[in-house]
């Protein structure tokens, strides 16, 4: 399980450092957060979808309220 960067690293205005990323051979998405560690236990279906929460999470929404998530 070798996860890679697939977005740019943005700031969120708190300070903290804002990611996706994927694991191409497992198919798995996930964001990374450097101040909210319980954000990369979050599933995404695509890289769009973690790149989309990525920057929605850093820009507007730091508890991650509504951005929409679904299991497989």
């Amino acid at each position: 399980m070798t996860f890679e960067r697939i977005s740019k690293v943005m700031e969120a205005p708190d300070g903290a450092f804002v990611y996706a990323q994927a694991d191409h051979a497992t198919g798995q998405f996930r964001v990374v957060c450097s101040s909210c560690t319980e954000l990369q236990k979050t599933p995404y279906n695509s890289s769009a979808g973690a790149i989309l929460a990525a920057s929605y999470h850093a820009e507007h929404d730091a508890n991650q309220r509504h951005v929409p998530t679904k299991t497989k």
